[in-house]
């Protein structure tokens, strides 16, 4: 997965790790000291070591089609052929839209929807030769409504949206189901705690291992559109 060290994407590799017995997981990272410390935080959430050796560090920038392409043959040498990719890219941004220039609108768009669409086209192909692969994006609630003074997240976001939907329909019929989980709220991680209302990060990760193993979840709160799953908050 892409985004692995990220403070979502590590409480869904350590779910992974601790409930998809037998299968290794690719960390995927621009950032080689944030792989080791994502190692390390595994080993002191508790992870046995079988579990912890089943993780796979790469280093690659998926945000350009020559690093997303490394991404696939390094995890392909590391770990074989992929059945399922998850990417979870991207984080926040703040300012009045208007007054955003250039250099400003290209970092944010890579970070939040271009590292998206490289990614997907580097590993949807090797998952069409998988059987039931699966491609699962992990997206944020500022695609569905806008957020005034966060507008490039919000436009980002949604432009991975339909990225998942046009995604899904020209895949019908490979044997790729292809997913997205929008979790529609603000989230608490390690790095960021927020309030007892707000999703964590730990439920998020434990969410994408039920659809990996079950293809559900039984998250009390979900809505179904299309390929899109929202994951609303149950609390407050």
């Amino acid at each position: 997965m892409a985004g692995a060290a990220g403070g979502v994407g590590e409480e869904i590799v350590r779910a992974l790790l601790s409930r998809v017995h037998d299968a290794r997981v690719v960390a995927i990272s621009r950032h080689p000291a944030r792989l080791t410390r994502l190692a390390e935080r595994l080993a002191a959430a508790g992870l046995a070591d079988a579990e912890r050796a089943r993780l796979v560090r790469v280093v690659a920038d998926v945000s350009d089609a020559g690093g997303a392409h490394d991404a696939v043959r390094l995890a392909r040498e590391e770990a074989g052929e992929a059945d399922v990719a998850i990417p979870s890219l991207g984080g926040w941004w703040e300012g009045r839209l208007l007054d955003v220039d250039e250099p400003t609108y290209d970092r944010v768009m890579t970070e939040m929807f271009r590292a998206h669409f490289h990614f997907a086209r580097a590993f949807v192909p090797e998952l069409v030769r998988r059987p039931n692969g699966l491609y699962l994006g992990i997206g944020g609630g500022a695609a569905l409504s806008p957020v005034p003074n966060a507008g490039l997240v919000s436009i980002a976001g949604a432009a991975q949206l339909m990225l998942t939907r046009v995604l899904a329909a020209e895949t019908q019929g490979t044997g790729v189901t292809v997913r997205e989980l929008v979790v529609n709220g603000p989230v608490s991680t390690r790095e960021v705690p927020g309030p007892p209302e707000w999703i964590t990060a730990r439920e998020i990760g434990e969410v994408v291992a039920d659809l990996v193993v079950r293809g559900t979840t039984s998250w009390p709160k979900q809505r179904e559109r299309g390929p899109l799953l929202i994951m609303d908050p149950v609390r407050g």
